[in-house]
């Protein structure tokens, strides 16, 4: 290498050396000046030159303050009052004149940055002034000029009107004196941002909204409101409506508003026409009519419809009387209006769906007997009764108990498997009727019991039989339909219908002297609910036991009475069919009726007699209790008659002669008994009562 290359090499290694030691040195330079403000920079000729950020802060802070207490003088109509920039909220940007002085010697590129720290030791720094930008509180400065408002100025009266003891009261307008609030806005603030000052400011002369002649139109509008009666006349009648000139101003509501039109509102409190309304209403008005439904002589369900009631338009009352009382005429006519609603509408009957009879049976009876009676209050219970779709209908809790308070007599009653006289027997037979109205109109039989004995009186095997409060019939009303029950009796017959809608179909049934007949008096539609039944042959036939004899005092010496007949028992099973359309539905019922035993009373002394012959067997209550010839109801002896002859047989009964040949007398034969004396047996209609204790 030459000796110039060599000193080249020598001069470059050296630049190099100095280069990289200059840049370490603003490098190191660098970290000790970081966050403080270099260069030269002033703000309201204070310096910030060195200074970390928070102590440019700081410094600013003092300034912000010593400006802020700068004082305001304010003279308002040459009363002077003084403020400080500061209670209007004074600052200065504090935060963006410390960002610039801290960017100060720092912009430019590094090599900028680092040039200009070379030069430094011979160079002055540029001087950077800035300046702040101060700010205040606009709401405080509103406020404060309110209060000096307040403190100055008298604001403008507006124009009221007022209704005070049924009269008018107006108040008029008056103008005010009040600052010019934009000026006044103005000019503080100039102050407060420049250093304080005196401010000057004047009131100023402010007309108000309201002029004289809008509160005396009113005032003339009120006058004339309460100038006179109002008289309303009923154009049906010779009936009036008076309100009186004091009433009206009683009864008056005035608003009065000057930001609306019109700015006048007069009406009348409602109270004062419902009162004056309701003390004629009666007179004047037709009240509504309530829809019902009638069922003619032939079974037609006839709808009367509603009506709606027509009274007076309390509120169309009140308008009117608004009117007449703010014009001239003050005599008007009452306004009615078909208003007032039924509480049952056509509708409401409509929607019952009770179209025309469904089902309908009758029974019949003797006229007369003590059960009749029963059998004919029981109907009138049950009748008009409505039951609702998907409901259940009990006899029993419809019904209630039966007592002799709500007019039920004593009749034969089933105890025990023997006819006892009890309150309310007999019902029985309208329960039978029942039954088969709803047998045959095809509706849900819940619950229903037979009677043990099978009568004549009512069809074999579909029949029901009640008693309090065990033995109830229930049906549910599985239709969708009401179903209204009716009830007729005549003195020998019971009647059963049930109204409602089977889509027109009408089957009336019937039972006499043991032989039925039904009648489809209508087939209905395809909607209809057809109803068929059968019952079987008679099957597990049982024979009755043996006659059971027995003593009563009661009875005439020589005098008998069957008091039940015997029959026999057996089963047989009622079959119904339900049909609608397409869908069957069958149900089917096993009947067991029990054999009756044979009962026949007798004077106890031809009782003993027969027990005493061996041709009668005592009962087991006598043979535990009194004697032969005792009557087992008291148990004092009875007092027999001494036979003439030891060997001769009393004379028997013409009941008992075929039961026991071998008691009559060879010689005399039996006497028939007189026909007055002479015991007749017990007919079908007064048969023996069901074994279940049930009401015959």
């Amino acid at each position: 290498m030459s000796r110039t290359s060599r000193l080249l090499l020598i001069v470059l290694i050296c630049m190099t050396a100095l280069i990289v030691a200059g840049l370490g040195s603003y490098a190191a330079w660098s970290r000790s000046h970081q966050g403080v403000v270099l260069g030269s920079v002033t703000i309201s000729g204070v310096s910030l030159d060195g200074l970390e950020r928070s102590e440019a802060e700081a410094k600013l802070s003092e300034i912000e303050s010593r400006q802020g207490e700068a004082v305001i003088e304010i003279v308002v109509n040459g009363e002077t009052s003084t403020v400080t920039a500061a209670e209007f909220g004074y600052s200065l940007n504090i935060g963006e004149l410390v960002d610039l002085a801290m960017r100060s010697e720092r912009e430019g590129s590094f090599i900028t940055r680092w040039r200009r720290w070379l030069r430094s030791p011979w160079d002055d720094p540029i001087p950077l002034e800035l300046f702040p930008t101060a700010t205040i509180d606009q709401a405080l400065v509103e406020d404060y000029v309110k209060v000096l408002d307040q403190q100055h100025g008298v604001r403008p009266m507006e124009g009221d009107l007022e209704f005070v003891n049924g009269r008018p009261v107006p108040s008029y307008p008056s103008p005010g004196w009040l600052l010019d609030s934009a000026e006044a806005d103005m000019e503080i603030r100039a102050a407060a941002l420049n250093g304080g000052g005196t401010v000057r400011l004047n009131t100023v002369l402010v007309e108000p909204d309201t002029d004289i002649e809008q509160i005396a139109d009113a005032v003339a509008a009120v006058e004339q409101w309460i100038s006179g009666p109002v008289v309303l006349r009923d154009p049906d009648s010779d009936a009036e409506l008076v309100f009186t000139a004091e009433e009206i101003a009683d009864a008056t509501i005035l608003s009065f508003d000057l930001n609306r039109s019109p700015s006048l509102r007069l009406s009348i409190d409602r109270r004062l026409v419902t009162r004056k309304v309701s003390a004629i209403n009666d007179r004047v008005s037709t009240p509504p009519v309530n829809a019902y439904y009638e069922i003619d002589e032939n079974d037609r369900v006839i709808i009367y419809p509603s009506e709606t009631g027509i009274g007076i338009d309390a509120d169309a009352v009140g308008a009117l009387l608004e009117t007449l009382a703010a014009g001239s005429d003050r005599q008007g006519v009452m306004t009615k209006v078909a208003g007032t609603q039924p509480h049952v509408t056509t509708e409401d009957i409509e929607n019952l769906g009770i179209r025309h009879l469904v089902s309908q049976y009758t029974t019949y009876h003797d006229c007369c007997a003590p059960r009749v009676a029963n059998i004919q209050l029981f109907a009138d219970r049950v009748n008009d009764a409505l039951v609702a779709p998907g409901e259940t209908f009990s006899l029993n809790r419809h019904v209630g108990e039966r007592t002799e308070e709500d007019g039920f007599v004593e009749a034969g009653t089933l105890v025990r498997g023997e006819l006892t006289d009890t309150v309310g027997g007999g019902v029985s037979q309208f329960a039978t009727t029942f039954y088969n109205a709803v047998f045959w109109g095809g509706y849900e039989d819940i619950t229903h019991k037979t009677h043990s004995f099978h009568f004549a009186r009512y069809p074999e095997g579909v029949e029901a039989t009640i008693n309090w409060p065990e033995v109830d019939l229930v049906f549910r009303n599985d239709s969708p339909s009401h179903v209204l029950i009716r009830t007729e009796y005549t003195d020998t017959s019971i009647t059963v219908k049930f109204f409602g809608d089977n889509d027109g179909r009408i089957v009336i049934g019937r039972w006499r002297n043991g032989e039925g007949r039904l009648r489809v008096v209508s087939p209905g539609g395809p909607r209809a609910r057809v109803v068929s039944a059968m019952t079987s042959e008679r099957t597990e036939e049982r024979e009755p036991p043996e006659a059971l004899y027995r003593a009563n005092p009661e009875l005439a010496p020589g005098e008998a009475d069957e008091i039940q007949t015997a029959k026999p028992g057996w089963t047989v099973r009622v079959t119904r069919t339900v049909k609608q359309g397409e869908d069957t539905q069958n149900r089917i019922w096993t009947v067991r009726y029990v054999p009756r035993q044979e009962i026949v009373e007798m004077h106890p002394c031809l009782f003993a007699y027969l027990t005493e012959a061996g041709v009668v067997t005592l009962p087991e209550e006598e043979e535990t209790g009194a004697g032969a010839g005792e009557s087992p109801a008291t148990g004092e002896e009875a007092v027999c008659p001494e036979p003439e002859e030891a060997d001769v047989a009393p004379v028997l009964p013409e009941e008992l002669t075929d039961r026991f040949p071998e008691l009559l007398h060879e010689e005399e034969g039996q006497l028939p008994l007189d026909e007055e004396d002479g015991q007749s047996p017990v007919e079908e209609e007064e048969e023996q009562a069901p074994v279940e204790d049930s009401d015959q």
